[in-house]
């Protein structure tokens, strides 16, 4: 059995591509996770915006979430 963690990448505000990557042996999803998602401060948030106060990326583009499958 092998571990399947696809990103969520968003392509537009709406539409998104599915970006999978395999699992090492000895790693959870939510390691590689954490190596290949990086986050960053929004700096137009403030409180009551309606924004986000953080987003998250991969290789410069937004992450909307991930899926974690085992194949």
């Amino acid at each position: 059995m092998k571990l399947i963690l696809t990103l969520i990448i968003l392509t537009s505000a709406n539409s998104f591509e599915l970006k999978p990557f395999e699992v090492p042996v000895g790693m959870s999803c939510s390691q590689l996770h954490d190596k290949l998602v990086y986050y960053v401060k929004n700096p137009n948030y403030v409180p009551g915006n309606g924004q986000i106060w953080i987003q998250s990326f991969h290789n410069k583009q937004p992450v909307g979430g991930y899926l974690c499958e085992s194949k």
